[in-house]
């Protein structure tokens, strides 16, 4: 999946840090932040202002919040004060510039001294006191002028170990300024997010170009290629508004096929105070953006303002907390996937039914694979057991070997499998139900053997009656040829499929996983169906007869899926 968002440097904290555990190459889940870099607001001014570059405030805050989240329990104290500690060099009564080489030789990061030495060259510098001043400002400022944005933001990423994730949504040096009802022009951003006014709200943001480029074509391909875009909290004007309104970067947004959520702030900011949560629909409107394409997603906990709804659009409201304004980033990234997958917790459903091979165990025999496989086990049958169903074209004997490497008893297996072809019900390992409309008939049997026979084909014969012959191994031809020429030969007596990656399944004509919705009365449920082969395969007509289908990629998205049932891990 992957997962676009939209917002500034502390606004997706709490998301960043709820979504981190899932950031990894194995799980198939990319993040990626679009940001603007128009912060003109205290060092981040001054660095502006010496180097003619961007802002580097949000971009910073998000590689800090990233590197802290990802390395949680192994924290370089020399990085995170080079990230997060404010100085007051200026008043310290010796030369800022010694100041600061000081700090780089006691972080073991004198590599940065160059940028440094040129950034203090500039003669700019000698306009500036340097109180309160954060010294990664000043190297990524200087690194910005020297070897350009995305140089330095891939060049600090690997340098920490995180994803190079965060990216402009434009390279133009602006300020913004803002226009409030009244008519007042708000001539710095640094000024806007404390404008603390609900008597005379912001309305419009204005921008002052400098340099003009357009927008960044990596930032209009992530919001093409998303499967997922979220505008996280953040200040409003300085943060959301202009990223998605400048150069018309929302017409993007709007013809995307990703889903599309929208998080509203949990309190007032400073720059739209007494603003609730239908003003902010109507500034996002005015933007261009398509609100119809979006789902809005409200926090019980905010502020009673910030939790009014209109008629005009989709509406989800989840706790989420808020501590101090902030969200608590793992209900905040539950309540997030659950929007995307439309998944409610597991209470509401009153049987949740699986499919086994690559949706809960991994065919390919990897080491990554087989864990995760083992940790989807042990949720199902820990966790879910009174309500799911495991439904496998498999003989129970394959899937036990794969249970016993996680329960060293069977009749530890708590969860209901129908397996052997999907005939057969086993409960604690022992067979509790069969359904003989499954059972092929005695008729086939000649025609199989005969086939088998003339292509020296090993058969393999499922059940305690037979339920399932199974031929492999053969290749992609042999199996596309072998499935023609048995339906061929059928008589109506037997279905071939191709299943699996060598094998060829011969069952009865009855033989449907959907029969299985039937005999166990499921009809009137609420049924949730989760497979990797919903489109086509043996899965299709079971997963039209429940309330809900979810189609999964790989074990790791149905782990995924798993915690967000069973509130695990968020």
């Amino acid at each position: 999946m992957k997962i676009v968002i939209l917002s500034g440097g502390s606004g997706n904290d709490a998301l960043i840090k709820g979504l981190e555990k899932y950031v990894n190459d194995d799980a198939d889940l990319e993040v990626k932040v679009i940001v603007n870099a128009y912060d003109n607001g205290k060092s981040t001014g001054v660095c502006r202002a010496i180097t003619d570059t961007l802002g580097v405030s949000d971009i910073r805050k998000n590689h800090s919040r990233m590197y802290e989240a990802k390395h949680k329990d192994n924290l370089d104290q020399n990085i995170l004060e080079f990230y997060n500690k404010r100085y007051n060099f200026s008043d310290s009564g010796k030369d800022v510039k010694s100041q600061i080489f000081d700090l780089l030789d006691k972080w073991q990061i004198a590599e940065y001294k160059g940028y440094v030495e040129r950034f203090f060259e500039n003669q700019k510098a000698k306009n500036f006191k340097f109180n309160d001043f954060s010294v990664s400002n000043i190297v990524y400022a200087e690194m910005y002028k020297e070897i350009g944005y995305e140089k330095t933001n891939k060049h600090f990423c690997d340098k920490i170990g995180i994803d190079d994730f965060v990216v402009l949504n434009s390279f133009d040096n602006l300020f913004i300024k803002a226009l409030t009802e009244s008519g007042h022009v708000i001539e710095d951003e640094g000024e806007t997010v404390f404008w603390n006014n609900p008597k005379d709200k912001i309305v419009k943001t204005i921008y002052d170009v400098k340099t003009h480029y357009g927008l960044n074509q990596r930032a209009v391909k992530l919001v093409e290629d998303a499967d997922l875009i979220v505008i996280s909290t953040g200040t409003f004007w300085s943060s959301i508004q202009p990223t998605i309104e400048y150069l018309n970067f929302y017409k993007f947004i709007n013809s995307s096929k990703a889903k599309k959520v929208w998080v509203i702030n949990n309190e007032e900011d400073g720059d739209s105070f007494g603003v609730s949560s239908l003003d902010f629909i109507k500034f996002m409107e005015q933007t261009g953006l398509d609100l119809s394409k979006f789902t809005i997603l409200l926090n019980k906990d905010a502020k009673e303002t910030l939790k009014k709804k209109n008629e005009k659009y989709r509406f989800v409201e989840k706790s989420m907390g808020n501590i101090k304004g902030k969200h608590n980033g793992d209900k905040y990234a539950r309540a997030l996937l659950q929007v995307y997958y439309d998944l409610e917790d597991k209470e509401n459903y009153d049987k949740i039914i699986f499919d086994f091979d690559d949706t809960i165990w991994a065919r390919k025999k990897v080491e990554k694979l087989e864990n995760i496989s083992m940790e989807n086990i042990k949720l199902i049958n820990d966790e879910l057991y009174d309500k799911a169903i495991i439904i496998s074209g498999n003989s129970f004997d394959s899937i036990k070997e794969k249970l016993e490497k996680v329960y060293d008893r069977i009749d530890k297996i708590k969860v209901d499998i129908w397996a052997d072809a999907n005939s057969t019900l086993f409960k604690n390992g022992k067979i509790a139900d069969f359904i003989e409309d499954f059972v092929i008939s005695e008729k086939a049997k000649p025609i199989i053997d005969k086939f088998a026979n003339k292509f020296k084909l090993n058969v393999k014969v499922v059940g305690l009656k037979p339920v399932n012959y199974k031929i492999k191994p053969l290749s992609k031809l042999e199996r596309e040829m072998a499935v023609e020429l048995l339906n061929i030969k059928s008589k109506n007596l037997f279905k071939a499929n191709i299943t699996g990656t060598t094998t060829v399944d011969i069952l009865s004509c009855k033989n449907d996983k959907s029969v299985i919705f039937d005999h166990c009365n499921l009809n009137g449920q609420k049924t949730l169906f989760i497979g990797d082969e919903l489109k086509f395969g043996n899965d299709v007509e079971i997963s039209k007869r429940c309330s809900k289908t979810l189609e999964v990629k790989n074990v790791f998205e149905t782990n995924l899926i798993l915690k967000l049932l069973i509130g695990e891990g968020l």
